[in-house]
């Protein structure tokens, strides 16, 4: 009997790290490093990660067939040198300190130390460096449902690339178009980020909450830094700071048209940053919309498979979906830096190796798991009171519904950046005030901060107007008029969700909740926000998770079977 292939895929040294092992085409287990170190954005060598993806397929590193890196070290490095002698010498920061990790000396010698410190911890198979956006193409389509599609990648930049657009057929993707720094979208909306006071590669997500308060006044300005025609992306480079090497990435000349930058994030929501953040996100909306209809007319497919960290933006990836250029948009739900270490893997298995598709992606629980017992002692250990309850849908369903604010630990972890229904703080969607005491008391974030709804999928066109399934809370959509004064915890202030759709073939517990809250309460919805702080990982362990649920005002926390409260709040039970 054939012996099975293992290919374990890694992203480390510039943004938070991640670890994914596949065998035989089929993915195993995927994980970021932070979720282990507790460290956010954790970079390093991702060990931690590694042995879990191990443990979960019962091998040792000597028994890995294949290893893939999501950089390829090397390239770009002629434009990069380019780059310093023209702006030098101003330049050298980005080559001397690595302030920004891209492109700096320190980080090309960890890239080429990779197959070393894998070596030296057992490894014995072939090494391949893949090219970063291969690496993201190939987390979007190979994974996908989709046996040929249209490819659209996009982030602040890989080796040097920042855009890849192509088409993928069965095992092979073509690349159709490239374009290189400045010309990024990610740069763009990393300066916005960064100009309203906010970390770029890391606050993007705020701008997106923030933008739906304000009008898009700028709109001209704004479109002005950046466009998309005839198939050619352009960023005017006179807008960015980012080929100096330092800290800041805008230039002089946005606080020469807009003002100063905010320096105070309780400030960004008066006075006209609001504005900024609406003009931002409307621009870089119309060109997700413009490149997806050129790109169309280009390969005439009827599929698109997104990734890259701008494909994070769910508002803009909604509104590509609603503009119907494709007839389905699909979307790697760790569409940043981490996936593609998942999509370094399958590179290699399919391009690399040629074999034939086999699997699909149809859910996100590829992290590790626990046993009830080891849940029942994290909790007991702090002091909290533990109930069995057989039938803990209906249990968390009718607390809910009476108003309660529950920790909910199932299963497998997450794999991305959302929580969908294993790592998640749930809450009643109906309750209008619910969505400020979370915020205030349990995330400990900005007041403006929205919250997603997670909903039956059967139900979800009841609510939202979306067509087909969203599982990974990827898309942002309206909430039907109808709908809005029912889930007011859930409608952002424009009127709009980003929505997880539930199924029950993929996490029946979590469908099983949701079906009880409705028999409840006649709606099938509830309000779903990770389980962290602010400035925390999401939780991995069951301990994490009680340490997470003490510092906050949840009333109860619900870990496999179990019902975990403080003694005192035992009377709400």
């Amino acid at each position: 009997m054939k012996s099975p292939t293992y290919i374990l895929g890694l992203n480390c040294n510039i943004h938070q790290s991640s670890a994914v092992l596949i065998k035989d085409g089929i993915l195993i287990a995927a994980a970021e490093e932070e979720r282990f170190t507790r460290k956010k954005f954790d970079n390093g060598f991702p060990d931690n990660a590694i042995n879990y993806c191990l443990r979960e397929a019962e091998i040792t590193l000597t028994e890995v067939q294949y290893a893939g890196f999501y950089w390829q070290p090397w390239k770009g490095l002629v434009k990069r040198i380019w780059w310093l002698i023209r702006y030098f010498p101003a330049s050298l920061e980005t080559f001397r300190g690595g302030k920004k990790g891209r492109g700096s000396v320190e980080t090309f010698f960890q890239h080429l130390a990779i197959p070393y410190q894998l070596r030296k911890r057992g490894f014995k198979g072939a090494f391949y460096y893949v090219d970063h956006h291969l690496a993201h193409a190939a987390s979007a389509f190979f994974v996908s449902p989709y046996d040929h599609a249209a490819i659209f990648t996009t982030d602040f930049c890989g080796e040097h690339c920042t855009t890849l657009l192509g088409v993928g057929v069965g095992n092979t993707i073509t690349v159709r178009k490239r374009f290189f720094l400045p010309h990024s979208l990610g740069l763009y909306y990393g300066a916005l980020t960064q100009y309203l006071g906010y970390k770029i590669n890391a606050d993007e997500y705020r701008v997106m909450g923030l933008a739906p308060y304000g009008k898009p006044k700028y709109t001209d300005t704004f479109a002005s830094m950046i466009k998309f025609n005839d198939g050619e992306l352009v960023f005017d480079n006179s807008w960015s700071a980012f080929h100096f090497g330092g800290e800041r990435v805008f230039s002089e000349k946005w606080v020469e048209c807009f003002g100063p930058p905010c320096i105070n994030e309780d400030a960004v929501e008066h006075g006209e940053y609001k504005h900024y953040a609406a003009s931002g996100q409307k621009v870089l909306d119309d060109i997700f919309v413009a490149i997806g209809t050129w790109l169309q007319s280009q390969t005439k497919e009827h599929n698109v498979c997104l990734a890259g960290g701008v494909a994070l933006n769910s508002v803009a990836n909604g509104k590509l979906k609603m503009a119907n250029i494709f007839e389905n948009v699909w979307v790697q739900p760790a569409s940043y830096d981490p996936g593609c270490a998942l999509g370094a893997c399958f590179y290699i298995w399919h391009q690399k190796l040629g074999h034939p598709r086999s699997f699909v992606m149809e859910h996100a629980y590829w992290g590790p798991a626990y046993t009830e017992d080891e849940m029942r002692l994290a909790a007991e250990n702090h002091g909290l009171v533990c109930e069995y309850v057989d039938d803990i849908e209906k249990k968390t369903a009718a607390l809910l519904a009476d108003g309660e604010i529950i920790g909910w630990y199932q299963g497998r972890m997450e794999w991305g950046p959302r929580a969908l229904g294993n790592r998640s703080i749930l809450a009643d969607p109906r309750c209008a005030d619910i969505k400020d005491v979370v915020n205030r008391k349990i995330k400990f974030r900005e007041p403006y901060r929205p919250f997603a709804p997670s909903v039956l999928e059967e139900d979800a066109h009841l609510y939202f107007e979306i067509e087909g399934p969203s599982p990974y809370m990827i898309f942002v959509c309206k909430v039907r008029e109808i709908a809005r004064s029912l889930i007011p915890a859930v409608t952002h202030v424009d009127g709009s969700s980003r929505i997880q759709t539930v199924s029950k073939k993929t996490n029946q517990r979590y469908w099983n909740l949701l079906n009880e809250f409705k028999k409840l309460t006649d709606i099938g919805v509830l309000l779903n926000t990770s389980f962290n702080v602010k400035g925390e990982p999401i939780v991995c362990t069951p301990e994490e998770a009680v340490c997470c649920f003490l510092k906050t005002d949840m009333d109860h926390i619900v870990m496999g079977k179990f019902l975990c409260s403080r003694p005192s709040d035992l009377h709400n039970v």
